[in-house]
């Protein structure tokens, strides 16, 4: 399923409870009114119905004792008016009750009214008097129990609209449970559509991110997992056939610089020989104008010799071919030789090279030829950029990580956004106009691939005084024995 495709079914899934939420809503609503409405008419209707019957039966007792005092017809006919009236109402009480005992309590309430007036019209057949304050016993019982019945239908009418009020409070907590429930599970519901779309956008968006850092890194052969027919799907197969590509030219790259590299060194050691030997007048004499001339070709015939040297160094260690011979070496004599090699270039740039160590023995486990080439490289670097009547000073200190080298030098420094850069093959720090014989930065990449060849680190900080300090770390030798084969040169 395509991501537009995911976003879109959630939005109408979410769109679907929230429908369903509001017409249960509605439902609920529509209930509560209704029972409200009913709960009106009772509460209106009923009760004064209730109340008017109760008054009618009170009046049906004094108009029979009028009338059995009096014998006027007047109380007659209004007794029987009354007693219709009663009826009418009645018959309201009937259709209108609900529960069970309104029902029993109405039927009892017609027999009690249909006993009152079998009684009454016995009597006024028969012709009794009665005195105003007392009534026939047959009379006053039906009275006593029709108003008797009247209350107890009143109360009956009374517990409807209880029970209709429980119910509708009853309603009102259903209704209240309902509308959580509902929300609740479509909170749930869309935090799940939510996680489900997020993760299926995520986890490929994570995926994508983690390729294209390790293209940044060189790491051609990566691949994504194209399987699917979304959308990133598509970007990441374009992404593979990209890296695949990517990683081709890299490998004829690659290959090229090898290639040109290793056919230009064995033409540079010839010009190298033969400048060489010109320089010692085998062939004949010089004068100085020629002596400067050659010695001129031959600094840049050995500058280019180290560029092709570092090229091939590289090369191999892309392949994988570079090899190191480890062995405990002590390292206080390994520096003192590299900076013996460098000291003369330094005076001539009025440049002191300095040493210090706090031990005469430090042995590390490393191959001698490779720490060489690194101390090199680094006191090349400090050559280079080191202002006349400066100072480069190599220190040797045993840590706890293991064996410290630092070289510090009062160039101009690193920037911190490039302290990490510096380490990459080609990258070098811009400075305005290239200064002459920089290189073509790979010798600070060559160091960073030696050291970590000996799990070791590297690393350049800023000098307090001005400049950088690059240090390294290697693993102090297993053996405390401290081999002399590093004293020379």
């Amino acid at each position: 399923m395509k991501v537009s495709s995911k976003i879109i079914a959630g939005f109408l899934i979410l769109m679907l409870v929230g429908l369903v939420a509001l017409a249960n809503q509605l439902s609920v609503i529509h209930q509560m009114q209704a029972i409200n409405h009913d709960l009106s008419e009772i509460n209106m209707n009923l009760a004064s119905t209730a109340l008017r019957l109760q008054e009618l039966a009170s009046i049906v007792a004094e108009d029979s004792r009028k009338f059995l005092v009096t014998h006027d017809a007047i109380y007659e006919r209004q007794i029987a008016e009354i007693r219709q009236e009663f009826l009418g109402k009645l018959e309201i009480l009937e259709k209108t009750g609900r529960s069970k005992r309104e029902i029993a309590e109405n039927e009892k309430l017609r027999s009690a009214l249909t006993n009152y007036w079998d009684v009454f019209n016995r009597i006024k057949r028969q012709g009794r008097v009665s005195n105003r304050n007392y009534l026939p016993a047959d009379l006053s019982i039906a009275i006593d129990h029709l108003q008797a019945q009247t209350q107890v239908t009143y109360e009956a009418v009374k517990g409807s609209v209880k029970d209709q009020v429980t119910r509708a409070a009853d309603a009102s907590e259903k209704a209240v449970r309902i509308s959580w429930a509902a929300g609740i599970f479509s909170l749930i519901l869309g935090l799940v559509v939510a996680a489900v779309i997020v993760g299926s956008i995520n986890e490929p968006l994570r995926r994508l991110t983690q390729g294209t850092r390790a293209i940044a890194k060189g790491q051609f052969w990566h691949r994504l997992p194209a399987d699917g027919h979304d959308e990133f799907s598509e970007v990441a197969r374009d992404f593979n056939v990209m890296t695949e590509r990517l990683g081709e030219l890299d490998q004829m790259k690659k290959d090229f610089v090898s290639h040109v590299s290793h056919d230009l060194k064995a033409p540079l050691a010839s010009m190298r020989q033969i400048m060489h030997l010109l320089l010692q007048e085998i062939p004949g004499t010089l004068n100085d104008q020629q002596k400067n001339l050659l010695r001129l070709s031959y600094a840049s015939a050995e500058r280019l010799a180290a560029m092709v040297g570092n090229l091939l160094d590289v090369a191999r260690m892309e392949a994988g071919s570079m090899e190191y011979e480890m062995a405990p070496h002590n390292l206080v004599p390994v520096v003192e030789s590299v900076i013996e090699e460098f000291d003369v270039q330094a005076r001539q740039k009025g440049i002191r090279m300095r040493l210090e160590y706090d031990l005469r023995s430090v042995s590390a486990d490393c191959d001698r030829d490779r720490i060489v080439q690194v101390l090199g490289n680094l006191f090349e670097n400090g050559l280079k950029f080191s202002p006349s009547n400066s100072e480069i000073v190599t220190s040797v200190r045993t840590t706890s990580e293991g064996v410290l080298i630092s070289v510090s030098d009062s160039g101009p420094g690193v920037p911190d956004e490039q302290k990490d850069k510096i380490f990459l093959k080609f990258h070098q720090v811009k400075r305005g106009k290239k200064v002459a014989g920089q290189g073509v930065g790979l010798g600070l990449a060559i160091c960073k691939t030696i050291i970590e060849a000996h799990q070791g680190r590297i690393w350049v900080q800023d000098n307090p005084n001005g400049g950088s300090v690059f240090s390294f770390v290697l693993r102090p030798a297993a053996s405390e024995e401290v081999l002399q084969c590093g004293q020379t040169a």
